[in-house]
């Protein structure tokens, strides 16, 4: 009696594992890179994660766009990558970008007439696939999340072969990136994007609203300062210094370069409050110098505080990512 009450509850304890990772939020982010004419977007799982059903990308208040291309029209391009189940292999994507008829739709997705319609020609594996992206004005609570709103959605790709509006040889997005040029123009200041991705049921054609969950984009500029002063004259000692931030914030463990007419010299690394320091003595003859800091910040994690509050009651925010920036400081000459 006590093997087979051992027996049941490792049985148990294996179904209750079970459902729980069936159950698991997936690990969605949502990357944002806003330059002067180019708008970025990434969206990214991992392979463990279930197909997204639908994704809703919502554009920050502030944001104004331009719809006044006429379907045909080349607005950018898509590249990433994908999971081939039938072959078991991961293969890269890639196509254009081109502004469709504003009717455009997808079954159970979106329906009626858009402010624009963009379709996304995906060559993968040889094979062509058309991701229509729904663009639309908020309207009601939704305002609260963004000025417009992106949709798309992906069919199934792990039920079986013969399920109708499976996914072409059942592959499965892992990242997509989407750059559009001259279409969308940034407010001043930060912005947050936010991403709402509802799921396929695991082996299922069924989407699981109850393992919807929320991404967001810290975008914004960033900042490098810098300031001279001569510790010794006679000895032609120089500290030069300032700080790494993007909205307001240190960014700690940031990379400098330090410029001496133009040409990158020395390097240094912000600490905990995002200041770095870098002392140089001067030799040879006396002369004028240029000096200018520049960095180069990569898109980070910052789920530990940019995923607060959930914007959508009972939708967790599972991840948060701060933009990258590239920025200068400004030029400094000294003689001596």
């Amino acid at each position: 009696m006590k093997t087979l009450l051992r027996l049941a509850l490792v049985v148990l304890a294996a179904m209750a594992a079970l459902m729980l990772a069936g159950n698991a939020f997936a690990t969605q982010k949502l990357g944002v890179r806003q330059d002067p004419t180019s708008l970025t977007i990434k969206v990214s799982q991992a392979q463990s994660d279930p197909q997204p059903a639908k994704v809703t990308v919502y554009v920050p208040s502030g944001y104004t766009l331009n719809a006044s291309q006429a379907p045909g029209t080349k607005i950018g391009t898509a590249t990433g990558n994908s999971f081939v189940r039938d072959q078991n292999i991961a293969l890269p994507l890639a196509g254009d970008i081109i502004v469709a008829p504003p009717d455009t739709n997808v079954t159970g997705c979106a329906t009626g007439t858009h402010l624009v319609v963009w379709t996304v020609d995906l060559q993968v594996g040889g094979q062509s696939q058309k991701l229509p992206v729904h663009i639309d004005a908020t309207t009601g609570s939704e305002t609260a999340l963004g000025a417009y709103k992106l949709v798309f959605c992906l069919p199934p790709a792990d039920v079986p072969k013969d399920t109708p509006g499976r996914s072409p040889n059942g592959a499965q997005l892992l990242d997509a990136t989407f750059k559009i040029d001259s279409v969308f123009t940034a407010p001043a200041g930060q912005s947050i994007w936010k991403a709402i991705t509802t799921p396929w049921t695991p082996g299922l054609a069924v989407p699981n609203p109850t393992a919807t969950v929320e991404s967001r984009a810290f975008v914004s500029s960033g900042t490098v300062s810098l300031a001279s002063k001569v510790l010794s004259a006679t000895k032609r000692i120089v500290k030069f210094s300032g700080e790494v931030t993007q909205s307001g914030s240190a960014l700690p463990g940031t990379q400098v370069n330090l410029l001496i007419n133009d040409k990158a010299r020395f390097r240094a690394r912000t600490d905990a409050r995002g200041g770095y320091s870098v002392t140089l003595r001067k030799t040879g003859r006396k002369s004028v110098t240029t000096f200018q800091a520049r960095v180069t910040v990569a898109e980070r994690d910052i789920t530990a505080t940019g995923c607060g509050s959930p914007s959508v009651p009972g939708v967790p925010c599972v991840s948060a990512t701060g933009s990258p920036f590239t920025a200068v400081s400004r030029k400094i000459k000294v003689r001596i």
